[in-house]
């Protein structure tokens, strides 16, 4: 079965190497997003991508997955501190407001399309796909709202990805101002590591740090969930990112001197290789032609609660 994810591997690996040549020169965009937009570009003049499949959606998911797991090694602790409690309170509150804001967007826009904007607000919130593929069973939604929701979330993501370092950029935002930016915005845990630490490593610490904080809230979402549709529920438990507690294991393994500076280091490094992999993976899983079969209304519905929160932390940011 391993034989049938290797040309999809291989051609990410492929993506990365041709990724790490450009940039040499054109730092400004740096190896993680080059292989980003290289993979989107080389999915769409492949006209037969089933060879390649298999092996990319394994390579976005576990190999992105580990090098999220590797780089919670070199995590700096010390950052939970620097972003403040306020910043905490924001998250806490940003999320109730995406939420309530999809559920407004449902009676609007969407009265019989209620699970669907459930599935839109929870991805948006709290931590992309991960989130939807966990409230779904909850509340029975359909595999078309799910697929749909889960359309929407990543190419918001993929947007994302590209334009919120461009605003930070030319808004002058310091690099805890982008962190808490990307951080507070981005959908998955993926989309947050690999657009911040495109720009640096310390965004992408405080960029991570913000999003742990959101990642946090998944756990008793999904038990509001649960007591608000129990009633209808099937009995499926809840499923939660493991990988998510490997990474906050592999921060505590870094501060705690198990290993010495070199090791700590190569890990991380490590992690930022596998980083680079998973983004080309990304990027070729995007099909654009694909994007067309979305439906309007769910789209118009993500770009709403998207705006919103950008406009939420954009004001936060300017305020503070």
């Amino acid at each position: 079965m391993f034989k049938n994810k290797l040309p999809g591997i291989i051609l990410a690996v492929i993506i990365v190497l041709i990724a790490k040549f450009l940039s040499g020169y054109l730092p400004t965009l740096g190896t993680a997003l080059l292989a980003l937009i290289l993979g989107i570009g080389i999915r769409q003049v492949l006209f037969n991508f089933s060879p390649f499949s298999s092996g990319v959606a394994w390579t976005e998911k576990y190999v992105l997955e580990t090098a999220i797991v590797f780089i919670g090694f070199g995590f700096e602790i010390s950052k939970f501190k620097e972003i403040g409690f306020s910043t905490l309170a924001l998250i806490f509150g940003s999320i109730i407001a995406v939420i309530l804001v999809a559920l407004l967007l449902q009676k609007l826009i969407g009265k019989e399309d209620g699970k669907l904007f459930w599935l839109l607000g929870a991805g948006s919130a709290i931590c992309g796909s991960s989130a939807i593929g966990a409230t779904a069973p909850l509340i029975q939604a359909k595999e078309e709202e799910t697929g749909i929701s889960l359309a929407v979330i990543n190419v918001l993501g993929l947007l994302g990805m590209i334009l919120l370092p461009v605003i930070a950029l030319g808004l002058s935002f310091s690099n805890v101002e982008t962190g808490i930016f990307l951080g507070g915005i981005l959908q998955s845990v993926g989309h947050v590591v690999g657009s911040a630490f495109a720009i640096n490593t310390e965004v992408g610490q405080f960029a991570t740090v913000v999003k742990m904080g959101r990642v946090a809230f998944l756990v008793p979402f999904l038990l509001i969930v649960y007591f608000m549709f129990r009633n209808k529920s099937d009995g499926t438990k809840l499923k939660f990112p493991i990988f998510i507690l490997f990474f906050l294991g592999a921060v505590l393994i870094s501060q705690i001197g198990i290993f010495n500076s070199e090791t700590i280091k190569f890990l991380s490094k490590s992690g930022d290789t596998l980083l680079n992999i998973g983004m080309a993976a990304i990027g070729l899983k995007i099909n654009i032609k694909s994007l067309w079969k979305i439906s309007g209304k769910a789209f118009v519905a993500g770009l709403i609660i998207f705006a919103v929160q950008i406009l939420i932390y954009f004001v936060y940011l300017i305020i503070n």
